[in-house]
C-alpha cells in the first residue's frame, strides 16, 4: 500500500509541473511576415572594396522578398558582382556573387546581405556556400600558381561566410575555410582539381552548417557577409544560402492534452488501489 500511494504521489506530481509548466512555453514562430520594404525597413546589399562601400539597389517583387540582379562595381583592375540575391523574410538569404582582382596584389572583397525578420524562440539555421576559383596566372603580372582566399583585419579568421541575427547575434553557422588551392591539383575532399588552359578552375565545398539555437529575441534582421582577401590576378565564384525557422515545439493544446492523460491516469491508480 505504502509503494502504490507513493507511486502515485509521484506521478501526479509530475502531471501537474507540466500542466504548470504550459502557460510559460513561448514556441518559436513569426510573430508576424515581414516584407523588404514599405510599410517595413528595406533590406539591403553591399559591396565594400577596399575602403569603399557600394549600395546595390534591391528591388521588393510581389511577395514582398528583395532581389538584386547582375549589380556590379568596377574599380581599377578589380571587379564586384552579385549575379544574383534573394532575400526571403520568411526568412532565407539566396545568393550568388563573384570577385576578380586583376592587380598585381591581394584585394580585400566584402559582401553584405540583410533582410528583415520577426523571430523569437527556439530557432533552427543552416548554411552553405561553394566555391568557383579561376586562376589568371601566367595572365598577368604578379600572379602566382592556384588561388589564394585570406581572412583580413577584422573579418573573421575562420570563415568566408558569417550569419548573423540583429547584426552581432551569431547564429553557430559561419562556414566556408579560406584556403590556397594549388595549381593543378586541388586540395583533396576539398576542392576538385583544375580544368585544363586556359580556364584554369578548381570547385570548392560544397562547405555547410547546421545549428538550433534559443535566441531571447525579437530578431529584425538577418544577415550573410562574405569577406576575403583574393590573390592577384586571379577570380572567385560563390554561391550558397543561410536559412532559420523556428524550431518545432509541442503546441500548449498538445501538452494539456498530454496533461489531462495523466491526470487521469493518476485517477485510474487511485481506483485501483483503493479497490485493492
Amino acid at each position: 500500500m505504502k509503494a502504490t500511494t507513493l507511486r502515485n504521489g509521484i506521478v501526479f506530481a509530475v502531471a501537474l509541473a507540466l500542466v504548470g509548466s504550459i502557460g510559460a512555453i513561448t514556441p518559436a514562430s513569426a510573430v508576424v511576415f515581414p516584407v523588404c520594404g514599405p510599410p517595413g525597413p528595406p533590406c539591403k546589399a553591399t559591396i565594400s572594396i577596399g575602403g569603399a562601400t557600394f549600395n546595390a539597389p534591391v528591388i521588393p517583387d510581389a511577395n514582398g522578398h528583395g532581389r538584386v540582379s547582375n549589380f556590379q562595381v568596377n574599380v581599377g583592375g578589380i571587379t564586384a558582382r552579385i549575379n544574383s540575391l534573394e532575400l526571403d523574410p520568411d526568412p532565407a538569404i539566396i545568393f550568388a556573387a563573384s570577385a576578380q582582382n586583376l592587380t598585381a596584389a591581394p584585394v580585400l572583397f566584402t559582401f553584405a546581405f540583410a533582410t528583415v525578420i520577426a523571430l523569437t524562440g527556439t530557432i533552427n539555421a543552416n548554411s552553405s556556400i561553394g566555391y568557383t576559383l579561376t586562376d589568371g596566372f601566367p595572365a598577368g603580372l604578379g600572379g602566382a600558381a592556384g588561388v589564394t582566399l585570406s581572412s583580413g583585419v577584422g573579418t573573421d579568421p575562420t570563415h568566408v561566410l558569417v550569419a548573423t541575427d540583429n547584426i552581432t547575434f551569431n547564429k553557430g553557422v559561419d562556414v566556408g575555410p579560406f584556403l590556397t588551392d594549388p595549381f593543378p591539383g586541388g586540395i583533396p575532399g576539398v576542392c576538385t582539381a583544375y580544368t585544363p588552359a586556359p580556364a584554369s578552375t578548381s570547385n570548392c565545398g560544397p562547405f555547410s552548417a547546421t545549428n538550433t539555437f534559443f535566441g531571447t529575441g525579437p530578431f529584425v534582421t538577418m544577415t550573410a557577409t562574405l569577406s576575403f582577401f583574393l590573390s592577384a590576378q586571379d577570380s572567385a565564384g560563390f554561391s550558397g544560402a543561410v536559412v532559420e525557422n523556428a524550431a518545432a515545439v509541442p503546441e500548449p493544446a498538445s501538452l494539456l492534452l498530454m496533461g489531462s492523460g495523466l491526470l487521469g491516469l493518476v485517477g485510474g491508480w487511485r481506483r485501483y488501489s483503493a479497490r485493492a
